[in-house]
């Protein structure tokens, strides 16, 4: 619940009248006068109650849930240092049963700002806003980036579209350029072909005016000499025109579409790029503490089965392995005891010891001094 530094007091409204508050009651979540105050610290269920100046409370609220998620109706009033977990009285009787380290929160809450679980969680919070800042920022910039490359790539379009066109303008030229060869080239093979033609038709029609005319006026003797001396002439006339009428064509220009158009969908194509922030951020240590491993119970009490004696010998330090044999430091001598069932063995070392530590699932360790 949000306040404000001009709340007026709670038990004074509650009573139709109008108190501005000096102080707030983060247990209650409540602004007090300065006489409802006193009655507030002298009562006995509220006197431990966490009161702060009105001023502290600058809009922000202690949204601090003091139900169980599990137990919706039920308070959390314990901690369980087993599970590191706040319980209600029904977690206490369904989940932590045998669990040892069972405080009061209040008891538990002794010098927490002190602890490395505060510490942790400041740092954590404080780097997690700054790299939501820092993301906030690059993800404003990121925008302003986008709207510029928008622009960029319009840009880049257009210039795309200018050169398409002055290219197109290039090859139009090109093509027009070559129009005009072809039909000079067309042209002038016409101009000669209609030249030898007219020879041939000025050839032929001499020979057809004279036989017309010898024929008509001349002698036998003089058509019969025409005749072989054109006859040769003739015969040559005759078989080559076949070889020449063949070589003669009616010659046109005609265009044939690019298949540009179809082969032309679209100018290009618009491409997503997209860059990961360069933004290190390490995870919450809480987050990686998620699934904290179950402790082991610790014994608390002992049962005397086989008794030792180890004469002249001065232990500082005992280690117990999973297969149940029992490492004996001895600080006064050079050799280690080891006791497994019943048999006490002697290991001879280099030096004195001073102290034994026992590693898990990995070889044993021990320390000495020469």
């Amino acid at each position: 619940m949000a306040k404000s530094i001009d709340m007026f007091c709670g038990t004074c409204d509650r009573r139709s009248r109008s108190t501005k508050a000096v102080k707030y009651c983060t247990d209650c979540e409540d602004g007090f006068c300065s006489e409802c105050l006193d009655f507030h610290g002298s009562m006995k269920v509220s006197s431990s109650h966490h009161v702060i100046d009105i001023n502290a409370v600058d809009g922000i609220g202690f949204n601090i849930s003091k139900f169980c998620k599990v137990h919706p109706d039920m308070v959390l009033e314990y901690f369980c240092s087993d599970h590191d977990k706040l319980c209600c009285r029904s977690c206490m009787a369904s989940d932590h049963r045998s669990c040892d380290k069972i405080l009061p929160i209040e008891v538990a809450a002794k010098g927490v700002k002190s602890s490395t679980t505060y510490e942790d969680i400041v740092t954590d919070v404080r780097m997690l806003i700054s790299t939501v800042m820092e993301l906030g920022d690059k993800k404003e910039k990121s925008v302003s980036t986008l709207d510029d490359s928008k622009v960029t790539v319009q840009q880049e379009v257009q210039y795309f579209q200018k050169r398409l066109q002055t290219r197109i303008q290039e090859i139009a030229v090109a093509l027009m350029c070559k129009v005009d060869k072809v039909h000079t080239e067309l042209s002038d093979k016409a101009k000669v072909d209609l030249k030898k033609i007219c020879d041939r038709k000025k050839q032929i029609r001499n020979i057809s005016e004279q036989f017309e005319s010898v024929s008509k006026h001349g002698s036998e003797s003089q058509i019969f000499m025409l005749i072989n001396n054109i006859k040769e002439e003739l015969n040559g006339r005759v078989n080559e025109f076949p070889k020449f009428l063949s070589s003669q064509k009616a010659a046109s220009l005609l265009y044939k579409e690019s298949d540009l158009l179809s082969v032309m969908n679209s100018f290009g194509s618009v491409e997503i790029k997209e860059t990961p922030f360069d933004i290190k951020y390490k995870p919450f240590k809480v987050q990686q503490a998620q699934f904290l491993q179950q402790r082991r119970k610790l014994p608390t009490q002992f049962q005397l089965i086989t008794k030792f004696a180890v004469p002249d010998a001065d232990i500082v330090s005992i280690g117990v392995t999973k297969d149940k044999r029992l490492f004996l430091c001895n600080q006064s001598g050079s050799k280690l005891f080891v006791i497994s069932g019943q048999q006490l063995t002697k290991i001879q070392m280099n030096g004195c010891q001073w102290g034994i530590a026992i590693e898990e699932d990995k070889k044993y360790s021990m320390g000495h001094s020469s």
